[in-house]
């Protein structure tokens, strides 16, 4: 349950403000929208005891209705996405045939180190981290090399990191990409996809939940590129997707008629957009 025990408040992540405005509730937790930058954040959000709880087991306790983070494993259809994606965005890679590193943080089940292990050059060593332990032994039953641990518990350097929708589940971006930093080799490159949510000023634009407080902080582009640019990242490539069609429309129907929180809008009107940044490292990984 939420109680004022187990949350904190926190000024803002990315500006560190405190002025801000109430933008959204879910399952009794509230999103605000900073007023200085616009970036969207859980606040009060949980403790780290409990965000940590969540992020190990899929369960957050000090929800009503216990609700879960451990969905089922979507297989084929997101593999197939992924390597659609990435064999456009890192063409350039996979044409030079040379073997390459590559680390999934925050993968899963494994469908994103999957598409890049069929994109990858042979020799080259693919893999992901996953600190949920029934997402992570799934992947490795499935043949899959995702070990279950935090980015912190990396030791080895790649040439490629990606993260992918695990974004908001991050409660300080800024330190994780030290931690990224770390085990990016020299002139490594970091693969980023998340929604803008930062972006949009009502939040009946965004086409799905926003799962608070499993998902604690929703940027905008400007916050993305502004992350990756203070930490030393050149910006290569960005591509941003609808997130808005008839299938999602669809989903959307039958989740609220099993009585999810979710706003029912016309397909292809909302500004909502998956950010997809290719980016490349040029100062010192230890800087």
């Amino acid at each position: 349950m939420n109680t004022k025990s187990n949350t904190e408040t926190i000024d803002c992540p990315y500006c560190n403000t405190s002025k801000s405005e109430p933008w959204v509730e879910e399952n009794g937790f509230v999103a605000v929208k900073c007023s200085e930058c616009g970036l969207v954040y859980v606040n009060p959000r949980p403790v780290q005891s409990l965000i940590s709880e969540g992020v190990e087991t899929g369960v957050h306790s000090n929800v009503e209705h216990g609700r879960t983070a451990i969905v089922r494993r979507l297989g084929g259809p997101m593999v197939a996405r992924y390597k659609k994606i990435l064999a456009a965005m890192f063409n350039d890679v996979w044409e030079k045939a040379d073997p390459i590193s590559w680390l999934d943080v925050g993968a899963g089940y494994g469908e994103v180190v999957e598409a890049v292990f069929a994109l990858a050059p042979e020799g080259s060593q693919v893999e992901g981290i996953e600190p949920m332990e029934p997402k992570a032994t799934r992947a490795r039953a499935l043949g899959i090399k995702v070990n279950n641990k935090y980015l912190c518990d990396v030791t080895e350097k790649y040439d490629f990191v990606s993260l992918v929708h695990v974004y908001s589940h991050i409660p300080d971006f800024r330190v994780f990409l030290k931690k990224l930093k770390g085990v990016l080799a020299e002139n490594g490159e970091f693969y980023f996809e998340t929604g803008n949510i930062g972006d949009l000023g009502l939040s009946s634009e965004v086409p799905t939940e926003l799962d608070l407080p499993d998902h604690l902080v929703f940027a905008g582009e400007k916050h993305l590129t502004g992350y990756l640019t203070d930490a030393g990242f050149s910006i290569v490539a960005i591509r941003r997707l609808r997130k808005d069609g008839i299938i999602n429309f669809g989903k959307n129907i039958i989740k609220k008629l099993i009585g999810r929180q979710v706003t029912l809008a016309v397909p292809y009107t909302s500004r909502y957009r998956s950010i997809l940044i290719r980016a490349k490292l040029f100062s010192s990984p230890s800087a």
